[in-house]
């Protein structure tokens, strides 16, 4: 992780020095309910939280410094006695400038992900497989925004073998800008889809925001990008850097994919056996979208040098990240959980791959909650998602309004003749489900973030219930 001193910190964010500029500090935090000892705590203003009201407690939790916002000072602020810091204008575009500054120290591979789903289960399995190669870092939980990305990189140490960075975005230029960065030598493209429609406006505009990572790429010596090309608007985004000079390697399931998924076979007691080319694996995720994530890996681990049988083991025993499709069966009931985000794309493949897990019981239920960000073509995503789950599912529980409604209005388009149940919140589709839940059922769970589904699996997967 970085190491440096206020000195030499501030002449980086171009910020001045209160107190004693020789104070050195390693790494850094943003959180005073953790370990600070030795870091430097970065004073993130925000607009239900200010880290500058928390500089006493970052001292009680070691702390050895800080970065503060001239607007702290400018208004009577003061560090508390034994904290020595950093004032700069902005505290985010001066933790970037840390992250750029301390990414040019670094002596391992660093390689980027985005795409508009499937990022952070890629990150897991390759960072899973890339510990076959050394040790390295990479990024936490859904780390890869303007915060996320920096601290990824700063908590990076020189004699990494890899740093792993997710990056996303939520508005126009943030790829270019966090790629810019984190200057990334290998970049993974995953699934293009329809998330953030409501910021981007379309498929095609989400497309180049996501291939705004390759021009950056394309600058680095030996740049190299592992893009899927499933989809016809990342597509036209590699013929247009054709003649970049940038190294692209497609995959997928297209037949003209460099590489791609020529056979897959779901397994009875979970998972699947994949086949690339002439390497077969075990693959413990279930589902053909993480069938495809795969092929990306495999590409990314044969290009640093690890090898199939290596891969292969770690396939076999890949554990899904918190939130994406993790099983729980609890007292004869399957509970699926998916609940971190959605979109369009990723309910569809969260439905399919439930289709098949789910072929054998007695009951499928399907909890969907709405999808946020689409913009004007909200409705009409929400009508085709209710259509799919209409013929999957044997009885369907909506959340929020008016999505649910829009959903149920697709479900009864396609004849769906089971229960439907719409709900304004997850308090209210809990309270319906719970005390029906039986011994056979399968259900699956996935909405948007901002729905919190995850409460109602919390009360799904309790331990210790009868179920009739």
């Amino acid at each position: 992780m970085i190491e440096s001193s206020l000195d030499e910190i501030a002449v980086v964010v171009k910020g001045r020095v209160v107190g004693d500029g020789s104070r050195s500090f390693r790494g850094v935090g943003t959180d005073t309910r953790a370990d600070l000892k030795g870091r430097l705590f970065v004073a993130i203003p925000g607009e239900n939280h200010d880290g500058h009201d928390h500089l006493e407690a970052a001292l009680a939790a070691g702390a050895s410094s800080v970065l503060i916002e001239s607007d702290f000072v400018d208004h009577g602020g003061v560090l508390p006695e034994g904290l020595n810091g950093v004032v700069v204008t902005s505290v985010r575009p001066a933790l970037a400038a840390m992250a750029s500054a301390h990414r040019a120290d670094l002596n391992g591979v660093v390689i980027g992900i985005t795409g508009s789903s499937g990022k952070t289960t890629v990150r897991s399995m390759a960072q899973s497989v890339l510990g076959l190669k050394g040790s390295g870092t990479a990024s936490i939980r859904s780390f890869n925004n303007d915060l996320g990305v920096p601290l990824t990189i700063l908590a990076a140490s020189k004699d990494d073998a890899w740093l792993l960075l997710e990056i996303g975005t939520n508005a126009p230029g943030e790829i270019a800008s966090l790629t810019a960065i984190a200057r990334p030598t290998i970049g993974i493209i995953t699934g293009i889809g329809r998330a953030h429609l409501g910021g981007f406006g379309s498929e095609a505009a989400i497309a180049a925001e996501k291939a705004s990572m390759l021009d950056v790429i394309g600058a680095e010596p030996g740049g190299l990008a592992i893009v899927n090309v499933d989809g016809s608007a990342m597509r036209l985004e590699l013929e247009q850097r054709r003649d970049s000079g940038l190294e692209i390697t497609t995959y997928g399931e297209a037949d003209d994919a460099d590489r791609h998924l020529d056979a897959r076979e779901v397994l009875p007691s979970g998972g699947q056996r994949i086949k690339i080319g002439d390497f077969w694996a075990d693959l413990s995720l279930d589902g053909r979208h993480n069938a495809i994530n795969a092929v990306g890996v495999h590409e990314l681990a044969r290009r640093l040098g690890v090898d199939d049988v290596g891969v292969a083991a770690v396939f076999r025993t890949l554990e899904p990240p918190a939130m994406r499709f993790v099983r729980h069966s609890i007292d004869g009931v399957l509970v699926i959980d998916d609940t971190y985000n959605a979109n369009p794309e990723s309910m569809r493949a969260s439905l399919e791959t439930f289709a098949e897990v789910a072929a054998t019981a007695e009951r499928r239920v399907v909890v969907l909650g709405a999808m946020h960000e689409l913009g004007p073509a909200s409705e009409s995503l929400h009508l085709e998602i209710g259509a799919l789950a209409a013929g999957i599912a044997d009885e369907l529980v909506l959340v929020g309004e008016p999505e649910a409604t829009w959903m149920q209005r697709g479900a009864r388009a396609k004849e769906f003749a089971g229960r439907v149940t719409t709900s304004v919140d997850v308090a209210a589709a809990t309270a319906f489900l719970e005390p029906r839940v039986r011994r056979g059922d399968a259900i699956l769970l996935k909405g948007s973030r901002r729905v919190s589904l995850e409460i109602m699996v919390r009360g799904l997967i309790k331990p210790g219930e009868v179920r009739a």
